[in-house]
């Protein structure tokens, strides 16, 4: 009987540590290339939340995603890094901060497609594999944004033609301000008012939401149509960490970024909707091109892009073109 009552305890006591109460909890600190009032943030914050309701329905108290905060924590360009050497676990940022480490990661920006459809085709599961087997980092989601960039000037322009101006870029832009004669301007978000304040460029470029954040719209006249290219924010895990938690939780995680990418797309839309007459009622002045120099705006600056992907990653670019191309 004695064996009995020891088999009976054993199974008791397996029953409670395979339970949720005596479950190992994971956190992730995460940070984010932006300070967090910026708009760009949401689209980390509504993945977020998700992830919370979801651990609370299915593993409560199991995973936890601890926000340390934006460049204010680690330097946006550095952040990456930090991920790789362990620093921070989470990390959601842009691919023009990390272009460096990984070329191919500039094609996004160049999608003609939405995240979800990325996915069906193929484009994610290549672009993990690139993240995690050249810079040991996993590409868990593009949470950016459904929405394209614009040219935000104080001097109007009538054509495809940035001939004299120095417009502000981040690696995101470089390729479309110089094909259109422009002469790119690399400084921070944080430098940008006082550029403009102080005449160092003649204008900036950055997603059709957001300016106001920064007080750009003080400073600025005009902002140019056709937008360009697409924001394409991802969401990134250090391999080491991601490899650290339990299946079960890699899944969650999944799941949630695949939610949260139909998410922030509906939530940026929208907010572009509504931003573009706030911008108007500031006094900015939309400059349409016309059709054959909007044609040119975009060709030019789309096959220097291209160009350039290819030119860095000869093996890898075709295929990418052919992933992200309609």
């Amino acid at each position: 009987m004695k064996w009995i009552r020891v088999l009976v305890v054993m199974l008791v006591v397996g029953l409670f540590w395979g339970s949720s109460v005596f479950a190992k909890k994971y956190v992730l600190k995460a940070v984010t290339a932006w300070p967090k009032p910026v708009t760009d943030n949401q689209a980390f914050f509504i993945f977020a939340d998700i992830v919370k309701k979801k651990v609370a329905e299915k593993y409560p108290g199991q995973l936890e995603i601890r926000y340390l905060g934006g460049p204010e924590v680690i330097k946006h360009t550095e952040q990456v890094h930090g991920l790789q050497t362990g620093l921070v676990d989470m990390c959601f940022t842009t691919n023009a901060y990390y272009v460096s480490l990984l070329p191919e990661v500039d094609a996004l920006k160049l999608s003609d497609f939405m995240p979800w459809e990325e996915r069906e085709r193929g484009a994610w599961e290549f672009l993990n594999w690139l993240h995690e087997s050249r810079i040991g980092v996993h590409y868990l989601a593009r949470l950016g944004l459904g929405i394209k960039f614009n040219l935000y000037l104080l001097k109007p322009i009538k054509k495809a033609d940035l001939t004299g101006l120095n417009v502000r870029v981040s690696p995101m832009y470089l390729q479309i301000i110089k094909a259109l004669g422009g002469n790119p301007v690399v400084i921070p978000p944080t430098e940008v008012y006082t550029a403009l304040q102080r005449g160092v460029v003649d204008g900036y470029c950055w997603p059709s939401i957001g300016i106001m954040d920064w007080g750009w719209h003080r400073l600025t006249k005009y902002v140019v149509e056709p937008g360009f290219y697409q924001v394409p924010n991802p969401l990134l895990v250090g391999l080491k960490a991601w490899k650290r938690l339990p299946e079960h939780l890699r899944a969650l995680l999944t799941e949630a970024a695949v939610e949260a990418e139909r998410e922030a797309v509906k939530y940026f839309q929208e907010l572009a909707k509504e931003e573009r007459p706030k911008l108007i009622g500031a006094g900015i002045k939309v400059i349409e091109l016309p059709p054959a120099e909007r044609d040119r705006f975009l060709r030019v600056g789309y096959e220097a892009a291209w160009k350039e992907i290819m030119q860095r990653c000869s093996e890898t670019g075709p295929r990418l073109r052919k992933l992200l191309s309609k």
